[in-house]
């Protein structure tokens, strides 16, 4: 009667914060054993004009945030499991309009993120972001909340 789902293509939107982190531990042992193909997704945000530091200006900031979100989604498909299927994606924008874009363009069962990110790199990836794909999403979403001592 219960069957266990089955997703063989997974979204996870990741930034730098433990609630980023926790999800991703939770759905890479599901995808291993479903043998899913899972696509991890960084939004790199572009940072408002007024946010340019003393001397930096808001194109080299922009392309700080870049730098430093490629190279922590390198760092993360770096850590994965060599026999999972992955692909990384970095996008620029808006996280919400960027991962929801996303699904729109690309075949996915299912969109797995944490909540209530603060992450630098992608601003408030989680949190106002997990509230607009749970309203918008066009497939399941799973956000994972981690618990107050890992978040």
């Amino acid at each position: 009667m219960y069957e266990r789902p089955r997703y063989p293509r997974i979204l996870v939107a990741i930034d730098e914060t433990p609630a980023a982190a926790f999800a991703l531990r939770h759905v890479v042992p599901y995808a291993l054993d479903q043998n899913s193909h899972l696509t991890v997704v960084s939004v790199a945000a572009n940072p408002p004009s007024f946010a340019a530091a003393a001397g930096i200006s808001p194109q080299q900031r922009a392309d700080q945030i870049d730098r430093e979100a490629a190279t922590h989604l390198r760092e993360v498909a770096a850590s994965l499991p060599e026999n999972l299927s992955v692909t990384t994606l970095l996008r620029h924008g808006d996280p919400a309009e960027e991962i929801l874009a996303l699904l729109d363009e690309q075949p996915f069962d299912l969109l797995c993120l944490g909540a209530r990110g603060r992450g630098r790199v992608t601003g408030a990836l989680l949190g106002s972001v997990s509230t607009a794909v749970l309203h918008n999403s066009p497939v399941p979403v799973v956000v994972l909340h981690p618990p107050p001592a890992e978040s």
